[in-house]
This record gives structure tokens, C-alpha cells and sequence, in this order.
């Protein structure tokens, strides 16, 4: 059983955004053990100039949501921001500047910290082009509560404390364009030694309603703890017929499961508000034995939503 709501007015300090939101979730159990809640509440003030948000959210050790999924259990989360971004007057390139900071912090019901992960964005630049860069640092800390195994193989013990800085350049085109780009290059210290991330996002719109995105992701991570190196490749090719029909075909591999995964999306719009969808997904292993990529896994599904106006 769950409840969230959202309320919102334009007119805070005559001419500005807030934003209340919250949410409540709760699950049982044949034995309940109690400890089962997730809930939330979130303050936002987004506006032009200055932005800011004031959030907390709390998942206890026992919820499970069945027909849902949580990433983690058993934390209380805290997550203030605060952004500021001024307009140059009639400036020839530079739209909008912003400046702030951005953090997440999380700690175990007993109040003890696990994660802290603050992102300054030294500077942003959006271009009267639509072009933007970003300059970000980001001091982290986190603490392990069990092993973790980053890597197969690979193992970092329970009760690690690592406090570590890394640095974020990232670039985008406007996507206004033929060919986009949005591109990052992110570096710096990494629990026991060092990480080395690079992402590329290459965008090709050959006429309008069709758009292929290649995206890959290379990740160089160097520890006390051994070496490795991850890759992920992504092909997506969204096609829209018509205002209509609209079909995506999102094909992904990477390294570290060597499997490949592909995922066909079909949404017909029989009418506005009534709706048909199809989805078909189908992956891939490497068999090293065979020598070539077998089936792992597929499995359609099609859900028509229909509306009823009164």
C-alpha cells in the first residue's frame, strides 16, 4: 500500500516556484517483523537564478516492494542542493552560467555515516548555441557495511572506509543538431587506488522522428586489490512512424557479463489515452566452450491501457 502527493504553487514571493512532495510506502508479511516502510519527503525550489532542494528519505531493513525493487535497504538518505545561475545581460555566446553543489548522504538506521558524495559544479556553461561544459568535483566517502565484490575475483572487505576525490569534464552539443555529442572524461582517486572513466554518446539524426544513439562507457579501475578494465556498448535506434507508432530497438553489451542484450519496444496510440504495447527481449552469453554467443534468455509482453473519460 503506498500514498505520495505534490503540491506546487507559482506565486512564493509573488513570482517564484516551490514544490512539496512526498511519498509513503508500506508492505506485510504473513509473519511481519515490522521495519517494512519507505517514505520520503522532498522541498523544491526551482527557479531561474537560484535553485535549491531540501530532501530525506528513509527505506528500513524489511521493505520489499514485490512488484517493484529498491537498491538498498536499511539507510537513511539526505540530499540538499543548492545551485546558483545567472544570465549575463545581451552577452554574444554565453547564455546562463551555474555554479553549486549537489550532495547525497546516506548512513545506517543507526545514524551512522556510509556515504557521502558532494558534486561541486565549479562552472557551467550553456551556450546561446544550446552547446554546454561542466567542470565538477566530487568529494566522496563511503563505508562498507559487508564485502563487496567490485569485480569477479576481486573483493573489497567489510568495514572499508575510503575517502577519495574525483574530477568531471563533461561536453554536450545541442541536440538541435544532425550529429550530438554528449561526451565525459571523469578521474581521480577511487577507494584503494584509481578509476578512470570515459563516456562517449554519439547522436545521429538522419531525418526527423529518427535518432540512433552509440553510446560507450570505458571504465580503467586500479587498486591495491588488483586491475580491471570495463566496457559497455549501446546501440539505440528510436523510430517514430507516425505521431502514432513509435518503436525503439535498444541492443547492449558488456564486458564484465559477456552478454549481449536486445530489447524491441513498440507503442501504438490507438487514440490519445488509449494505448497498445509490445515488448520483446532477448540475451545473449559467450560460450566460451562453443565459441560462439547462445541464447540466455527471451520473453514477450503486450499491456493495452485504455482510458475512460466522465
Amino acid at each position: 500500500a503506498g500514498v505520495d502527493f505534490r503540491l506546487a504553487t507559482s506565486t512564493f514571493r509573488e513570482s517564484n516556484n516551490l514544490e512539496l512532495s512526498g511519498f509513503l510506502l508500506w508492505n506485510t508479511y504473513p509473519l511481519d517483523p515490522g521495519d517494512n516502510l519507505a517514505y520520503g519527503l522532498q522541498l523544491d525550489y526551482p527557479n531561474d537564478g537560484w535553485e535549491g532542494r531540501l530532501g530525506f528519505s528513509e527505506v528500513q531493513p524489511n521493505h520489499d516492494p514485490a512488484i517493484g525493487f529498491t537498491p538498498r535497504r536499511g539507510f537513511r538518505g539526505y540530499n540538499p542542493q543548492l545551485a546558483f545561475a545567472p544570465r549575463p545581460n545581451s552577452h554574444d555566446w554565453i547564455r546562463q552560467t551555474t555554479f553549486g553543489v549537489d550532495a547525497d548522504l546516506r548512513t545506517d538506521m543507526k545514524n551512522r555515516l556510509l556515504t557521502r558524495i558532494v558534486d561541486v559544479t565549479a562552472l557551467g556553461l550553456e551556450m546561446q548555441s544550446q552547446d554546454s561544459f561542466e567542470v565538477h568535483v566530487i568529494p566522496s566517502y563511503e563505508r562498507l557495511e559487508g564485502d563487496f565484490e567490485i569485480h569477479p575475483g576481486l573483493v573489497l572487505p567489510a568495514g572499508l572506509e575510503a575517502t577519495f576525490t574525483r574530477y568531471k569534464i563533461e561536453g554536450r552539443t545541442a541536440n538541435r543538431r544532425v550529429l550530438a555529442t554528449t561526451s565525459s572524461v571523469e578521474f581521480g582517486n577511487f577507494f584503494t587506488g584509481e578509476r578512470e572513466q570515459v563516456i562517449l554518446n554519439l547522436a545521429v539524426r538522419p531525418r526527423p522522428g529518427v535518432v540512433v544513439n552509440i553510446e560507450n562507457e570505458w571504465n580503467r579501475v586500479s587498486l591495491l586489490e588488483g586491475r580491471f578494465e570495463t566496457r559497455l556498448t549501446r546501440l539505440i535506434a528510436d523510430t517514430q512512424f507516425s505521431p502514432w507508432i513509435y518503436l525503439v530497438n535498444n541492443i547492449q553489451f558488456d564486458s564484465v557479463s559477456d552478454s549481449v542484450g536486445w530489447q524491441f519496444r513498440l507503442r501504438w496510440i490507438v487514440e490519445p489515452g488509449n494505448d497498445l504495447y509490445f515488448v520483446y527481449t532477448q540475451n545473449w552469453r559467450d560460450d566460451l566452450a562453443l565459441d560462439r554467443f547462445v541464447t540466455q534468455d527471451r520473453r514477450g509482453a503486450a499491456k493495452f491501457v485504455y482510458t475512460f473519460r466522465y
